[in-house]
């Protein structure tokens, strides 16, 4: 499995296969952005992963500021996620901490909880009324 980043010029191209797995997610947020006009105009950012050419996964992500710089995972849908998880990390981070990143964080139901814990990650509050979990590089 490979992940990777959708550049914001091959968006258009990539959207008939990941975006419907990108409004899969967005079901189970509170409110309901426009997350492709946020990916077209580069303030959030796209991420595939791929099996043999073809998507099993979609991550959405996006740079926060406030109080620090963080990376936030922000839509995940897909399948098999105990399986690439691993190396999405890995490349997640690298590209955060190019941007300047201190970490990465997400939130999310309540049965994100396990797999959050078993990769290291900490239960820091709520947001929006959903769990959240952080990784400090």
């Amino acid at each position: 499995m490979i992940a990777t980043a959708i550049r914001p010029e091959h968006l258009v191209a990539a959207w008939p296969e990941l975006g419907p797995l990108v409004v899969r997610a967005i079901r189970f947020t509170p409110d309901k952005p426009d997350v492709f006009a946020r990916l077209a105009d580069g303030s959030a950012q796209l991420w595939a992963i791929l099996e043999h050419g073809r998507p099993i996964a979609a991550i959405v992500t996006e740079i926060t500021t406030a109080p620090d710089r963080w990376c936030r995972l922000w839509l995940v849908a897909g399948a098999r996620v105990a399986d690439w998880v691993g190396d999405f990390l890995a490349r997640v981070e690298a590209w955060a901490r190019a941007c300047g990143c201190i970490g990465l964080w997400a939130s999310g139901r309540e049965g994100w909880a396990r797999l959050a814990r078993r990769l290291g990650w900490r239960r820091e509050g709520s947001d929006a009324g959903f769990p959240r979990w952080t990784w400090r590089f």
